[in-house]
């Protein structure tokens, strides 16, 4: 029996826990699984850290699972599109009934108990619960599983993962994680798990952190261009980038990626040392496997490319690390100069997040997504402006469809592209109006 008519309402009930904040603990989500028959115990997880690129570390490696045959869950955040696209099995999302059926069970288990009405499950909380029923009914074979924010005190770290990663460090939630990078690490090591193996590409005094972690609980760890590494041999395009891997028991040679930029390579490390250990654990894993689900994984709003007159490149670059990754990637792909449009979240590192793009950018358009969090667009631009060459345009347009269709038409006239960057909200809200647009010639393409 659900307690709602339509989907809509049961999103909006999750969405409603919001006003409980993000609180640290794992005390709620343990006791909400209990009384839900702990579906987790069925299951069995990669789980993923990390400052960036989680998600396309996820989408590589759930399309590698699923390219060996195996019924592969995917646990992402936050959605992109609509709320369903968070978890999926196959690629197929949760559909309204079962999301209707999953959170009337998750609703009925905390208003008949006393302990979680006196501490209610946060809004990121239940949306775990409702993933792991599920990844439960659809009897997943194996579930990427996504860190939503750090790792020890995450409410995905409620279950006992085949293997762990830690993609990389760096400062982002700083007022929640941590203002020194090594609190982070601490924070995002909390994942590691006795007996199984920890793969990271963090460095310096991140990675010290990490293995001091690792060391403590038992987990063994394998550290990119230390246990494995990554050459990139090709990709100077927007078709992908070819790469080999040098790893811990596997070697492999000539590998394509769609997902473009030098931290994307990375990633795929990350992925195949991941895929090692999965290996070690059972999982049968072909090499032909492995190449197909790389060369077919796609991931949108990371370094996605929409072709068009002009080609707008969007990422969702939302730190200083991600910002310093999107810079190099464009300088890489012999991008030299674009017009730049950026919505940016106030409680980010605004400066940290425009400064790497800021100097090769021919104009900036500030924007606004419509979520409280968002920087006015007046302040994004005002900031822009102290970082921009003398003479650089900057102008506030808080609509998206009125600053991306003036962008566009700057960038048409002087020949460059767009790109958009700064918070998944804004890179989402232009997606969506470009490819909404009446023009025969725009064609989708996933980066």
């Amino acid at each position: 029996m659900s307690f709602w008519a339509h989907a809509q309402e049961a999103i909006a009930y999750i969405e409603s826990r919001q006003r409980f904040g993000v609180k640290p603990g794992l005390a709620r989500t343990r006791r909400l699984l209990d009384l839900l028959g702990q579906p987790e115990q069925a299951l069995r997880f990669a789980h993923v850290a990390g400052t960036n690129g989680k998600g396309s570390t996820c989408a590589m490696l759930a399309s590698v699972m699923q390219a060996a045959g195996y019924r592969t869950g995917l646990y992402t955040s936050p959605y992109l599109k609509a709320f369903g696209d968070r978890m999926s099995v196959n690629g197929v999302e949760i559909t309204d009934g079962e999301l209707l059926a999953y959170a009337s069970r998750v609703k009925s288990a905390i208003d008949h108990d006393t302990l979680l009405q006196a501490d209610p499950p946060t809004e990121f909380e239940v949306t775990t619960a409702i993933a792991l029923l599920f990844f439960q009914a659809q009897e997943a074979d194996i579930v990427v599983w996504e860190t939503g924010l750090g790792g020890r005190f995450d409410a995905t770290n409620v279950v006992m993962p085949d293997v762990t990663a830690i993609t990389n460090v760096d400062l982002d939630h700083t007022q929640i994680l941590g203002r020194r990078v090594e609190q982070i690490a601490a924070d995002k090591a909390g994942i590691a798990k006795c007996g199984r193996v920890l793969v990271t590409g963090a460095t310096g005094a991140a990675l010290e952190v990490i293995a001091g972690i690792a060391q403590t609980v038992g987990a063994p760890l394998r550290v990119l261009g230390r246990e494995f590494r990554i050459v990139i041999e090709a990709g100077r395009d927007f078709s992908g980038q070819r790469l080999s891997y040098i790893g811990y028991r596997s070697d492999w040679f000539g590998l394509t990626i769609r997902l473009l930029g030098s931290h994307q390579g990375s990633n795929a490390a990350i992925v195949l040392a991941v895929i090692e250990a999965l290996r070690e654990r059972g999982f049968v894993l072909s090499d032909a496997a492995v190449r197909a689900g790389l060369s077919r994984a796609q991931w949108p709003l990371r370094m996605e490319v929409l072709s068009g007159d002009p080609t707008v490149i969007l990422d969702g670059a939302h730190n200083p690390h991600g910002a310093r990754a999107l810079a190099q990637a464009l300088h890489t792909l012999s991008v030299k100069e674009y017009v730049l449009v950026t919505g940016v979240l106030a409680d980010k590192d605004v400066a940290g997040v425009l400064a790497p793009l800021c100097q090769k950018a021919r104009a900036v358009f500030a924007t606004q997504a419509h979520v409280s969090r968002a920087a006015p667009a007046e302040f994004i631009a005002q900031t822009s402006r102290a970082l921009v060459r003398p003479g650089t345009p900057v102008r506030a347009v808080p609509e998206m469809a009125h600053c991306l269709w003036q962008a566009s038409e700057l960038a048409r006239a002087t020949g460059v592209c767009v790109v958009v960057m700064g918070t998944l909200y804004t890179v989402a809200e232009a997606r969506k109006e470009w490819l909404g647009r009446p023009q025969a010639n725009v064609e989708a393409r996933m980066g």
